[in-house]
């Protein structure tokens, strides 16, 4: 795929090229080549290229005359050969044992069978088992994982329809250009209410991005839940000192995540007074992870944690209440707590806040067309397996939601967020993969009706930290042609100013916090940056100037009926 920058965006050219070139990005970067060849069909017309040719191409430079009629009918530059031939031979490391048990997970199989059905068998089959066959024979193969070796290992031939490779074309394309089209828009928002609110001089405030005045310790509790016999550790990162009644902030680490990831964040937090509560969550966290690579576990993620997950969040709640007065001198505000979440962590945090599960909404979304193109939609769609009841997490102890980059839209729907009626903040990511702005949070937000809503949108944001990742992915992601992401170390500032004026004001109750949710403030932290943050507060004029690039490009995404 060629990506080339819009303003500080990312935009698929290669993609409107039209359904050749799809299949060819394709093969540049996903398994999608038959043992002999792959055949491109529109209706009653038939072409292929073979793997031959592919192969050539990486050799030489040289198009045979089966891949230059294709490489011709779309009009690809030099440029975008080249990109292509790099890309065809280009190595990924991976675990592949790791692969191999990932493909047979739920979903893992879910994601094989998304693919599946763009890249089908010559019977007209979906081309999962092919797919899951070849990808574990390339990744544990001497050559490693490229998509030339993938193409190698196919066990058939198989077909894209010209058709079905168009519509995911265009519907890429519209999701790319409703994400570009709403982050002017909120800038644009962030611009117009600045002007319409009194002038802050925020050099003469105190700045919320350097820590506070408290030294800050680490306390780790190991907790049982006798009741649903299930064993978590919880560190609570609190002032060394007490200074009168303390707030109290709990936050949902992400799916393979753990408590540990959000240390730097809560001391920030707790410098200023606030006692911030990081729980584990056992069956979706980096032990998961771990116990999977080992083999001990079947998956990286158990069903049932749409339901453990908010029963963590009240049993830990339960056991501050239990050790307030022995552990922490009875200091602990607890009958008014935020509580926030990173990504699966935003699903929890929602559920105790009083959002519900909407599994008919769930259901007509994961029943639709293009669904991984929101890979947050791989995860949500597995709720479909727990059984048809009405869950209610809410905990009236919950006064505030904080949400980074929450997995929501489809597993609660606009009915299920409606029912949340506490004050929420969104903070979103520019180039997040994982929970796109465009479905995640740009689409949401008119949904909740609380009247103190913020959302605020992260330049350069890629979900997670990507200097954490492992070197593999680390690589890949450097080498993505136009794709710039921002220092963690600029996210660290925002998310420390941005958590620290929203706990101030809605947990710790104090009002001149309120001055840091402003329009404006983003502004004045940006300075200087060359990826900015900004943040619009709740008003129809805000809902309709980000819904309406979303209803125009997003409405419908639907994959055009026949030949």
């Amino acid at each position: 795929m060629t990506w080339q920058p819009v303003g500080r965006w990312l935009r698929p050219r290669t993609l409107a090229l039209g359904g050749l070139s799809l299949g060819l990005t394709v093969l540049s970067g996903l398994p999608v080549q038959a043992a002999e060849a792959i055949f491109f069909s529109y209706g009653p017309v038939e072409r292929s290229v073979s793997t031959s040719s592919l192969e050539t191409l990486i050799e030489s430079g040289e198009l045979t005359d089966d891949l230059a009629f294709y490489v011709n009918l779309v009009g690809l530059s030099e440029a975008e050969v080249a990109q292509l031939r790099q890309n065809l031979d280009r190595p990924l490391e991976v675990d592949g044992v790791l692969l191999s048990r990932f493909l047979y997970t739920s979903l893992g199989e879910e994601l094989l069978n998304q693919v599946g059905v763009i890249l089908k068998t010559r019977a007209g089959g979906n081309g999962k088992l092919s797919l899951r066959a070849a990808l574990i024979q390339a990744a544990t193969s001497p050559e490693g994982l490229s998509a030339i070796n993938v193409v190698r290992s196919l066990p058939t031939d198989m077909q894209i329809s010209i058709n079905d490779a168009r519509a995911v074309a265009s519907a890429v394309e519209r999701i790319v250009n409703a994400t570009t089209d709403s982050i002017v828009q909120l800038e644009q928002s962030t611009v117009s209410q600045a002007a319409q609110q009194p002038t802050l001089d925020y050099a003469n405030l105190a700045d919320l991005t350097v820590p506070g005045p408290a030294r800050v310790q680490i306390q780790r509790f190991e907790l049982t839940d006798t009741q649903r016999d299930r064993q978590l550790y919880m560190d609570v990162v609190r002032p060394r000192q007490w200074r009168g009644q303390a707030p109290v902030m709990v936050f949902s680490h992400g799916l393979t995540s753990r408590p540990e990831s959000r240390h730097q964040w809560a001391s920030h937090l707790a410098s200023h007074g606030i006692v911030v509560v990081l729980p584990q969550h056992p069956d979706s966290d980096a032990q998961q992870v771990a116990d999977f690579r080992a083999g001990l576990s079947n998956d990286v993620f158990e069903v049932q944690e749409f339901i453990d997950r908010p029963l963590d969040i009240t049993f830990v709640l339960n056991e501050l209440e239990r050790l307030n007065p022995t552990e922490f001198e009875g200091r602990l505000k607890l009958d008014q707590v935020g509580v926030g979440g990173h990504s699966l962590g935003g699903y929890t945090a929602l559920a105790v806040a009083g959002a519900e599960l909407n599994f008919d909404h769930l259901q007509e979304v994961c029943d639709g067309d293009f669904i991984y193109l929101n890979m947050s939609l791989l995860l949500q769609c597995q709720a479909l397996e727990l059984p048809r009841e009405t869950y209610r997490f809410r905990d009236p102890r919950v006064n505030s939601v904080l949400l980074v980059n929450p997995v929501n839209s489809s597993v609660f729907g606009p009915d299920g967020l409606a029912t949340v009626n506490v004050p929420v903040m969104v903070i979103a990511g520019s180039h997040d993969p994982a929970t796109p702005a465009v479905f995640e949070q740009f689409r949401t937000f008119s949904w909740y009706t609380t009247e103190n809503r913020s959302l605020a949108l992260i330049e350069g944001q890629a979900h997670i930290d990507v200097s954490a990742l492992d070197a593999g992915l680390s690589r890949l992601l450097s080498n993505l042609p136009g794709l710039t992401l921002a220092e963690p170390e600029v996210i660290d500032r925002y998310m420390n100013a941005l958590g620290l004026a929203f706990v101030g004001r809605y947990v710790a109750r104090r009002p001149e916090y309120g001055l840091y949710l402003r329009s404006g403030y983003d502004s004045y932290l940006s300075q200087g940056e060359p990826f900015r943050l900004f943040m619009v507060n709740a008003g129809v004029e805000v809902d309709q100037q980000l819904n309406t690039p979303l209803n125009d490009r997003l409405n419908p995404l639907e994959r055009p009926k026949g030949e």
